[in-house]
């Protein structure tokens, strides 16, 4: 692709950080050396405001960029050549890097200030010289040639590839997020992560077998969430328990006493782990179990903070999203799902001593314990 020798990758909101800026920095390096696992590259360099991945021979770059294109905390990345840090070596490199006949608009930048020549210099030079070049400057053209000057040496590179931009996962600690295959709850995740929390998948289901779950969508949409944080981990629960002990209460609170269940299960799990959240993939009134009050019923008695990052989002918001994050189409796929229960008329306004009293005669807690034993910790990698 052109002779490209290396990528450049920029962050964006970590740089805002104080003084555990290093810190931040450290992890998304990490993170980053961690996304790009199994590719072939010579070594990735921290560069105090950027990182500079370089490229050997047997490099895959439109592999590599792929990979780039999930890991938060970058806010752009671009593959790049490099010159010395002279005037002419700069416009001679830029006949390589454009096309003949391209129009570019030239933007530079000069981080090391101790050159003879200024930025204005650098797109001066190109006016001048524009006769002899192969394509054509073009102060309105909407492509750009981007000339960094650093320390080192000149940085060229057509256009940036927008990263995910947030905070790098892991940062912000771990946290179990609910998940039930449906459009919603993958969206959810992509927000926790990209808030700097490390995903703990808990997925509830009516099969016969945990291991029959990564043969359905589930299976799916956990190697899409993967590619945004490799070493997730995953919980697969059987159902037929708390199934089994809903079938004497009153029908149209099995869906808020599920909710109750799944935040319960989510209690332990997070424990083991080491999580100190909960996030979901609820929307204020989307459904029956989303009002206000069930919300409150469901959650109530937990000691975990409860994150509902689509808490405004309306539907259509919400699979905009999930196209732009690749999950859309394996979220529409069919699937026995335990959150689709009929009930013939769901309450939207359960009280929270009935919910209290109906999951104490259920001896749901107990519930809870069984079906963990049951239950199966998958680590993605």
């Amino acid at each position: 692709m052109r002779g490209y020798k290396a990528v450049v990758m920029h962050f964006g909101e970590i740089w805002l950080k104080g003084k555990n800026r290093s810190s931040f920095i450290s992890l998304l390096f990490s993170n980053v050396k961690r996304a790009l696992y199994g590719e072939s590259y010579l070594r990735l360099e921290n560069d105090r405001d950027h990182f500079t991945l370089y490229l050997a021979d047997s490099s895959n770059l439109e592999s590599i960029l792929d990979k780039l294109r999930y890991v938060f905390g970058l806010e752009w990345f671009a593959p790049v050549i490099f010159a010395d840090n002279d005037i002419k070596s700069i416009v001679d490199a830029a006949k390589g890097l454009v096309k003949k006949g391209d129009k570019v608009r030239i933007v530079a930048h000069r981080s090391n200030k101790s050159t003879e020549f200024n930025s204005m210099d650098i797109v001066s030079a190109f006016i001048k010289g524009s006769a002899s070049l192969p394509f054509r400057i073009d102060k309105e053209a909407e492509a750009e040639l981007f000339v960094n000057v650093t320390d080192k040496n000149t940085l060229m590179y057509k256009g940036k590839i927008r990263g995910p931009g947030g905070l790098p996962v892991g940062c912000s600690g771990k946290a179990v997020i609910l998940f039930s295959g449906g459009i919603d709850s993958p969206v959810a995740a992509f927000y926790a992560m990209k808030r700097g929390l490390f995903p703990i998948y808990l997925h509830v289901h009516a099969l016969q077998s945990n291991d029959q779950v990564d043969s359905t969508k589930i299976g799916e949409l956990m190697c899409l969430m993967s590619r945004y944080c490799p070493e997730s981990v995953s919980y697969y629960v059987p159902a037929h328990i708390f199934q089994a002990r809903i079938l004497k209460t009153p029908n149209r609170y099995e869906l808020v006493l599920f909710k109750r269940f799944l935040i319960k299960l989510a209690e332990r799990v997070a424990k083991d782990e080491g999580a100190a959240t909960i996030v979901t993939g609820e929307g204020l009134s989307q459904v029956a179990s989303q009002t206000v009050k069930n919300l409150t019923a469901s959650e109530y008695g937990s000691k975990l903070f409860m994150m509902r990052p689509l808490i405004g989002f309306d539907k259509n918001e919400i699979v905009r999203k999930a196209v732009e994050v690749g999950t859309f189409e394996s979220s529409k796929k069919s699937y026995r799902d335990v959150c689709s229960f009929n009930a013939a008329n769901p309450s939207t306004g359960a009280r929270v001593d009935v919910i209290n009293e109906l999951y104490k005669k259920m001896g749901m807690n107990k519930a809870v314990t069984e079906s963990l034993r049951k239950a199966m910790r998958k680590p993605s990698l």
